[in-house]
């Protein structure tokens, strides 16, 4: 048989049957969100649906009398709910609904009743229940985040390792302390958690707190989406009078990297519009860090910005089905920059390391779907794979050689020639 080694390339293994396999690691899902994609997988989906499902959704949660609805997915090119209609069902229990990007959301009265947003109100359209960004995290620290936490994790991991994944790297301190994570010590299957702050003073009480001597990563969110438009542009939208949201000012973005640094922690950036981009770099290059960090999504790009993504040895973590699903409204935010997202292919032309995810609960986590697509706009299934598999090693430090001798991907062709479903080879605990 053939095993992909760290170097990148198949070697030979003699074998007592010696039969003609390919065997890699099981995949890495390099950003996620799996207590998020657990509540999905539980929970009734928005996604493409109109008002009125909508509403018997939301009935039907109510007749079980839940004391919180909390649901996700929904466009405006299927339905755009807001507070009269929430209202109109029910005030009596906070209900949330969440666009299908995650970073805006539309709440009944119930939770204006329940939390303070005075602090954070130009992030809140009162009228019309209307929040987005770092509010939406009051809802969760008010409420609570999740249904079922424990579920949320044994529904994720199941859905997961019958799809080839063995390792993810996630964001799930959202409302939630590291004391409730449910995978800290599952030996079984691998979370890489990456400790969301929203800013400075959250960085030092977490720090306070123990929780980076078990979680090496710091995660931060720069803007928001493009669907939300509140992706943070370089020039205006060209279907609204708004650049996006800038979530961070300078001074306080690099006393961040300067922490990560100091403290030997991998950051992880929320970057998605050439806007937020732009302000990583310009920070990058006035600490000028050593250590490798990681710029999540770049869906909007400039050439300059890709060559200083290069000098500073910055890995992007970028979701392919994001080209799919964003056809949908991505020439209307952009206009004629539409030739400036999804440079995935100049990235990689670039030799910019590239790591690959889903963003579950967005997208449905399916490596092998990505990899095709992939090699649709140029880059090769042996570059692909191995980075879905040996990639991340670079900063979760977890052997995928040495996993292979109880967790393995068995192909029956040479996946890099031609990708195809292989079989899932695991030993149970």
């Amino acid at each position: 048989m053939f095993k992909l080694s760290r170097s990148g390339k198949f070697k030979f293994v003699s074998t007592k049957h010696n039969k003609q396999i390919f065997v890699t690691p099981l995949i890495t899902d390099s950003h996620l969100h799996i207590l998020g994609l657990g509540e999905k997988l539980s929970q009734p989906t928005l996604e493409r649906k109109k008002l009125s499902e909508i509403k018997s959704i939301i009935e039907e949660i109510v007749s079980k009398r839940s004391n919180k609805i909390v649901l996700r997915g929904w466009t405006e090119e299927f339905a755009n709910p807001d507070k009269d209609f929430l209202d109109s069902i029910n005030r009596e229990i906070p209900i949330m609904l969440v666009r299908r990007c995650g970073h805006f959301a539309v709440v009944n009265s119930k939770v204006f009743e329940s939390i303070d947003f005075s602090d954070s109100s130009n992030y809140v359209d009162f009228e019309e229940g209307k929040i987005k960004e770092s509010t939406i995290d009051k809802f969760y620290k008010t409420f609570g985040p999740f249904t079922d936490v424990k579920n949320n994790y044994e529904t994720s991991k199941k859905y997961l390792k019958n799809k080839g994944y063995g390792f993810v790297h996630s964001d799930d301190l959202h409302g939630i302390s590291k004391d409730n994570l449910p995978f800290v010590h599952d030996n079984e299957f691998f979370v890489y958690e990456k400790v969301a702050v929203k800013d400075y003073s959250e960085l030092s009480k977490y720090y306070e707190l123990g929780y980076f001597n078990e979680f090496k990563c710091v995660k931060i969110y720069l803007d928001g989406s493009l669907g939300a438009r509140t992706a943070l542009l370089l020039n205006k939208y060209n279907d609204s009078n708004t650049y996006g949201e800038k979530l961070w000012e300078d001074t306080e973005l690099t006393a961040v990297v300067e922490f990560c640094e100091n403290n030997g922690l991998h950051l992880a950036a929320h970057a998605i519009g050439d806007g937020a981009i732009e302000q990583i770099l310009r920070v990058f290059e006035k600490v000028n860090p050593k250590l490798r960090h990681r710029i999540i999504h770049a869906i909007v790009l400039r050439s300059n910005q890709i060559e200083r993504i290069k000098k500073h040895n910055l890995i992007v973590d970028i979701q392919p089905q994001f080209m799919e699903s964003d056809k949908v409204f991505i020439e209307d935010r952009l206009g004629e920059r539409v030739n400036d997202a999804f440079r995935f292919y100049d990235l990689y032309r670039s030799q910019v390391s590239l790591f690959i995810s889903s963003d579950a609960p967005v997208e449905e986590p399916d490596w092998l779907r990505d990899i095709k697509r992939l090699k649709e706009i140029g880059i090769p299934y042996n570059y692909s794979l191995y980075q879905l598999t040996y990639g991340p090693e670079i900063i979760d430090n977890i052997d995928r050689q040495e996993s292979m001798e109880s967790n393995a991907l068995i192909f029956q062709d040479d996946p890099f020639v031609e990708i195809s479903q292989p079989k899932i080879y695991q030993t149970e605990n």
